[in-house]
């Protein structure tokens, strides 16, 4: 009887013995995460900014000469999805107007191009 208590004891605390020595766990990188856009990310500023709607200009209507971009306050502006507002950029020297487009809930848009 006495070996099978023995027996039964160690059988509760080798696992235990096991797990303490399981406590630190190896250091993993984690790669940085982009940020992703939403429609807080939206406003005036990230509209108004190098990335903002100039960026697409760029990228999308190849106009090299694009200047500043003003968009209204935005305490004005609906960010909501299907919104659509109007912002006036500078291409070329000359004053225009682009429709900007909120797409979807990830802050995406989509500007027209300038008239």
């Amino acid at each position: 009887m006495r070996n099978f208590v023995r027996f039964r004891l160690a059988l509760a605390v080798v696992p235990v013995l096991a797990l303490a020595g399981c406590s630190e766990l190896p250091e993993v990188d984690v790669p940085d995460v982009p940020d992703v856009p939403t429609l807080e990310s939206l406003s005036e500023g990230a509209l108004e900014g190098a990335d903002g709607i100039a960026k697409v200009l760029r990228e999308e209507y190849q106009l090299t000469d694009v200047g500043s971009v003003d968009c209204p306050p935005t305490p004005s502006l609906s960010f909501e999805k299907g919104a659509t507002f109007d912002c006036t950029v500078v291409v070329a020297g000359e004053e225009r107007t682009v429709e900007v487009s909120v797409l979807n809930e990830n802050g995406g848009i989509q500007v027209s191009e300038p008239k």
